[in-house]
């Protein structure tokens, strides 16, 4: 469980540009997914309300404040792991409130249970009047290194 006695959940020591690199890939970046604070046990971001964003209606597309959800809770479980474990989402809840017409869209991602085997973040979204328009709980599955396993050849060496 997430222990508070802790100064940082983090397990890997990395600044906001390296953690940047890292880990925005090629959806988030085409959206422009922006991670912009980093905390003892938090991590936020934005995304941009522009018109490629948009439904017919105006709207942002509830499929934009999902991506960034996925991405703030995947990066901060990630964060949370040695080098030769990682996560991998498993499971993304998105409850939309209100939608949203202009500013852009800011998530913040803090953990609610992180075991051996499984992360789950909650990612609150608000936009640019900081009103809450959007929460997500993402689960992450834990995969820890492959073992090889090497079994005895079958072969007698009959016959050979």
């Amino acid at each position: 469980m997430i222990s508070r006695a802790a100064e940082s959940l983090w397990a890997r020591s990395l600044t906001l540009d390296e953690i940047r690199r890292r880990y925005l890939g090629g959806c988030d970046r085409h959206l422009g997914v922006e991670l912009t604070a980093i905390g003892p046990d938090w991590l936020e971001g934005r995304v941009p309300a522009t018109d490629k964003m948009r439904d017919p209606y105006g709207d942002n597309y509830g499929g934009a404040v999902a991506i960034l959800a996925e991405a703030l809770g995947s990066i901060a479980a990630n964060l949370c792991l040695a080098d030769d474990t990682r996560g991998v989402g498993q499971s993304l809840e998105v409850h939309h409130f209100l939608p949203v017409t202009s500013g852009p869209i800011t998530g913040r991602a803090l953990p609610v249970s992180i075991t051996d085997s499984t992360h789950v973040w909650r990612i609150e979204l608000r936009d640019g009047a900081e009103t809450l328009v959007s929460t997500a709980s993402l689960a992450m599955a834990i995969l820890r290194p492959r073992t090889l396993l090497v079994t005895p050849s079958s072969s007698s060496g009959e016959g050979e």
